[in-house]
Formats: structure tokens, C-alpha cells, sequence
């Protein structure tokens, strides 16, 4: 059985009662899992022999209209949207550099039933001598000392000097 197979029948336990409702002429999640999986075979990139970075970070864009449908449903669909990431890329033998998230924003110029995917490589946080290090591209960059984006706090119990 294949991913969206696979993907189709654990949507079914969520596409009953309400959800199906939601969508019954709107956003259909299983064309939306179709192009992600579109999105992972356009943007593999061929790193070593055996190795095949694909996205790892995607933005599935919706009209304002499936946004408010989606809304309650958003969370449940994105797990299960990077849960087939992951298991299609290993079927294909891709690698990612970081954890898989999907999530969905609105954008005013699409029609309802629409999207968009954007994607890319956010390379994920390690843990180095006991503290998370977050690599250099992740830090935001700003000017005069004001960061743009969302505040990031990073607790640890290194003892420094001693």
C-alpha cells in the first residue's frame, strides 16, 4: 500500500461528521499531500552518493475562506500532512536536515478550494556538551540590535568560568 493510500485511510477516521463537511467542495487534504510529495521529487538535491536532501519545511498557502474551516482541524491535518513527509521520504530513500512541519497560512489572492506549497531546508537544533546549539542560519537577523521575527529564549545550566 502506498503513502497517500496509507495517508487516505488515517484521513478517514478524521474526514467523518464535521470534517467532511468542511471539505466537501473546499481544500481536499489528499491533493494537498499529493503535492507535497510533488514538492519533495522537484526539490531533491543530491548531496552525496546515497544521500538526497529534500525540503524539510513546508507552507501550504489557502484561501481565507478554507482557512476558517480548517482552523479547528489545522493541527491534527499538519501532523498527519509531515507524518507522510517522513514516510514517503523514506520509501524514496530522501533525508532531511531537520524535523518535518507543515503548516497552513491564508492568502487573500487564492480562490477557495485553492493552494500553494512553499518549502524549504530549516536545518533542526542538536545538543552539544548538554546545551542546544541552533546553527548560525537560524539566528535572526536584525538592525541596531532589533531582531525581527518571533523571540527565541535559551535556558541552560552551564556554569561559566568554573
Amino acid at each position: 500500500m502506498g503513502v497517500i493510500q496509507r495517508f487516505e485511510r488515517r484521513l478517514e477516521g478524521m474526514v467523518e461528521g464535521a470534517f467532511a463537511r468542511a471539505f466537501k467542495s473546499e481544500l481536499q487534504p489528499v491533493e494537498v499531500a499529493s503535492a507535497v510529495q510533488r514538492e519533495m521529487d522537484d526539490r531533491a538535491a543530491i548531496v552525496a552518493q546515497g544521500r538526497t536532501l529534500v525540503p524539510n519545511d513546508f507552507v501550504v498557502e489557502i484561501s481565507q475562506q478554507d482557512g476558517e474551516r480548517l482552523q479547528v482541524y489545522a493541527d491534527s491535518l499538519s501532523q498527519e500532512l509531515a507524518n507522510l513527509a517522513r514516510e514517503y521520504a523514506k520509501e524514496q530513500g530522501y533525508s532531511f536536515v531537520g524535523p518535518v512541519r507543515v503548516r497552513f497560512e491564508n492568502a487573500g489572492d487564492l480562490a477557495t478550494g485553492m493552494f500553494r506549497i512553499r518549502s524549504g531546508v530549516i536545518r533542526g537544533s542538536t545538543v552539544q556538551d548538554g546545551e542546544i546549539r541552533t546553527p548560525p542560519s537560524d539566528i535572526p537577523r536584525g538592525r541596531g540590535g532589533v531582531f525581527g521575527g518571533n523571540p527565541r529564549l535559551l535556558v541552560t545550566t552551564a556554569v561559566e568560568g568554573g
